[in-house]
């Protein structure tokens, strides 16, 4: 056997080991990504279980004897509400909103059984049974909702149940006058 043809046996011996590392290396990759994904889900899964038990905790709050009056109250006309009861509906409502845009930033937001958006679906429900909900929106809420998307979509459902724009010059419960 020459050297030329014991150098052609090495190369093939080298690119079939070469062959069988990346196989090898493939397969890994495939199962790590695999156990991604699923840390993924789980980790989805814990986000939403999580949200939902906020979401449980925050009504509870409006079932006790002493936040459920000022919550229907403020829920039907929010400007009628005590300077006291605005506080505490205003602490309901920033944690109401703080869940909703936490939801949103999750991805828990798109189609589900054939609504468009399920933030807006039950925005929209909620403003329509609540209107003062919305008002809460537009002189406090729209203040902390830092992602443009999110609050595009509430201006749209404000602007949809109350038939007006949004007043804009709100912010965190002062109206700026224009000068």
């Amino acid at each position: 056997m020459d050297w030329d043809q014991l150098a052609t046996i090495s190369q093939l011996v080298t690119g079939a080991a070469t062959l069988a590392v990346a196989v090898f290396l493939a397969t890994q990759l495939r199962i790590q990504r695999q156990d991604s994904e699923r840390a993924h889900r789980d980790s989805e899964r814990e986000i939403l279980y999580t949200a939902q038990g906020r979401g449980q905790d925050l009504m509870r709050t409006v079932m006790t004897s002493d936040f459920g009056p000022i919550w229907t109250k403020g829920g039907q006309d929010f400007d009628s509400l005590t300077p006291v009861e605005k506080e505490q509906y205003r602490a309901w409502g920033y944690s109401f909103m703080t869940l909703q845009s936490v939801n949103a930033q999750a991805g828990h937001e798109g189609l589900d059984r054939g609504v468009e958006s399920r933030i807006k679906a039950q925005t929209a429900g909620g403003w329509k049974s609540w209107p003062g909900l919305g008002i809460y929106y537009e002189q406090y809420g729209r203040s902390h909702i830092y992602n443009p998307d999110l609050r595009q979509l509430f201006d749209v459902v404000f602007r949809e149940q109350f038939g007006r724009e949004i007043d804009t010059t709100w912010n965190w419960g002062v109206q700026e006058t224009a000068s």
